[in-house]
């Protein structure tokens, strides 16, 4: 592998084309370990889609004809209204509306019967040509599993580690060495989580919601009627009707749920640095003379906060001799200038301002970044969009055309996904130091399932299994474990909504008339529910072992009833 110190350039020039040609060379082993004939099913997705295409014109001459009958038929009833409303019934009206009828049923009729049959005919073709193709490509489809995107990224990729699930021994080693807080997950659920290590410095890759109290706007509306009395040209009083629409709007609390995806990263690195930063629109202005002064301003701004800071006695912080890193990384929070200094070399600056820059390779400033001591979290908009658990489900086709285009596509996304993701902190040399803390010590709970992964797979099962039934709104879930026996986890989990109760507030506003109106305005208070229930979790598969669903069994739940996603399953008590 070529040694990582340019993360776009290196992209460009080496990752991008190798990750490529790995997914490829792996598609293809795969085609010819399944024993898939590839020109038959070409010849055969052919047909269907040409009988597709037949289907598609004889649908639109059926419309045709169907719009057509409709015509005539609204042109024939228009006629025989006109006729009879001539008084003396216009026979002459009459016959070119019974033209149109006697047309509908002796040609439009039959076209559109004798269509319905071809495109029903062509319907059962395609289906029986279909279940052909399926069964060509059955044997390709089993050998999709969850794990290929790791082990595809880890071959081109070996500096990232990337685990099968994220256990308590990962868990535990960012909570107990690189102070990883319980409270991160405080009115968060977590959706997916991907644990591994770069040079052994954990991190991990989580998908949750992210719950709040935002506000919603409703309004109220009322019109209002009134007489003015006015002098006309002539000087004579009339009176005129007057009318307005008074609308009024209250805001009220109103539960949020959002989705984010962050990628903590544990390492020693300046343990006494914190510091926060968030994507700068000045990334992407040209080098023009007003972009220019715009992020000379931006540069000027730090200056006075750091003469400020020296004014006042503080160490404060100093602007960087690379004005563009200081103008688009922003990172005015800093706490600690000699450490920050010791994080971002001259090298690394200048990598974070390529990467910052870049939407032709990369993906541009995307990303927020803050360090609390020796946590780091990155949060790239572009990993929100990432399908990071590659269910095999997405590989699944009757076409291997298609499903080669698929694989290739979607793996080659996820690796430059999180490449990208990873880059940031991968600008900055010390962070791709390997590891100089004493690993955790393991024990027996440490391969066990964190915590998140239970949160995880509650979401798989999804909120309404487990939600309050008087909750309208989406819910967020929590868990603890309750034991483990037989590989399965029994897992309380808590389920947080909100009731719905209407209500109605009386605005007072003044109308056009002089006086004051209520109006009123529809709202729903949100109350909070809660609901507590179990649930079992439990790995189902590894690299060395094939799907075992034993432990579920043992609690008396049959195999199909068991949620899976990766090597992970969960299931409902008497399922």
């Amino acid at each position: 592998m070529v040694d990582y110190d340019e993360p776009v350039k290196d992209y460009e020039t080496y990752f991008k084309e190798h990750h490529a040609r790995t997914v490829s060379e792996f598609f293809e082993d795969l085609v010819r370990t399944s024993g898939v004939n590839e020109q038959e099913n070409i010849a055969l997705v052919t047909e269907i889609k040409d009988l597709e295409t037949s289907k598609s014109s004889k649908a639109s001459t059926r419309k045709g004809w169907k719009a057509g009958r409709i015509a005539s038929i609204v042109v024939a009833i228009g006629l025989a209204i006109l006729a009879f409303s001539l008084g003396d019934w216009n026979y002459l009206w009459l016959l070119p509306a019974v033209g149109l009828i006697v047309l509908v049923f002796a040609k439009f009729n039959p076209e559109i019967k004798k269509l319905d049959d071809i495109v029903a005919q062509l319907d059962a073709e395609i289906t029986e040509k279909k279940d052909v193709a399926w069964s060509q490509m059955a044997p390709l489809n089993a050998l999709h599993s969850w794990d290929v995107a790791r082990k595809l990224f880890q071959s081109t990729f070996p500096t990232a580690a990337l685990d099968a699930y994220f256990a308590n021994g990962r868990h535990d080693d960012l909570t107990e060495n690189y102070d990883l807080s319980d409270d991160f997950m405080n009115g968060r659920s977590a959706l997916f989580s991907q644990g591994g290590s770069i040079g052994g410095n954990p991190f991990v890759i989580s998908r949750y919601i992210q719950h709040w109290m935002g506000v919603m706007s409703y309004s109220g509306s009322i019109i209002i009627y009134w007489t003015e009395y006015v002098r006309d040209s002539d000087g004579n009083q009339r009176a005129v009707q007057r009318s307005q629409t008074l609308t009024a709007t209250v805001t009220k609390p109103y539960p949020m749920f959002t989705p984010h995806t962050a990628l903590i990263y544990g390492h020693e690195a300046a343990p006494n640095l914190s510091f926060s930063r968030q994507p700068s629109s000045l990334s992407d202005l040209d080098d023009g003379a007003f972009n220019n002064w715009r992020k000379e301003k931006a540069v000027k701004k730090v200056e006075k906060m750091a003469r400020k800071a020296v004014k006042s006695g503080n160490s404060g912080i100093t602007a960087m001799a690379n004005r563009e890193f200081e103008a688009l990384f922003n990172a005015v929070d800093r706490d600690n200038e000699i450490e920050f200094r010791l994080l971002f070399t001259p090298l690394a600056q200048q990598e974070m301002v390529n990467l910052m820059k870049d939407k032709d390779v990369a993906y541009g400033d995307d990303f927020a970044f803050s360090k609390y001591g020796k946590l780091n979290v990155v949060e790239p908009r572009h990993l929100g969009s990432t399908a990071l658990d590659n269910s095999p489900r997405n590989f699944v086709s009757y076409d291997i055309e298609e499903a080669r285009a698929t694989f290739n596509n979607l793996h080659n996304a996820y690796f430059k996904s999180i490449y990208f993701g990873l880059a940031p902190l991968l600008t900055v040399p010390l962070y791709r130091e390997n590891r100089s803390l004493p690993a955790l010590k393991t024990n027996k709970d440490s391969e066990n399932l964190s915590p998140w992964e239970h949160e995880a797979m509650a979401n798989v099962i999804g909120g309404a299994a487990f939600a309050h039934p008087d909750s309208i709104t989406e819910n967020l879930l929590k868990t603890s474990r309750i034991s483990h026996s037989n590989g399965v986890d029994t897992v309380s989990v808590t389920a947080y909504g909100y009731a719905g109760f209407p209500r109605v507030d009386i605005v007072p506003m003044l109308g056009g008339d002089g006086n004051w109106h209520e109006v009123p305005v529809n709202w729903t208070e949100y109350i909070q529910v809660e609901r507590e229930s179990q649930f079992y979790v439990g790995v189902t598969s590894s690299e060395d072992t094939p799907v075992d669903m034993a432990g579920f069994q043992k609690q008396g739940i049959s195999a199909e009833n068991v949620y899976v996603r990766g090597p992970l399953g969960a299931a409902l008590p008497g399922a």
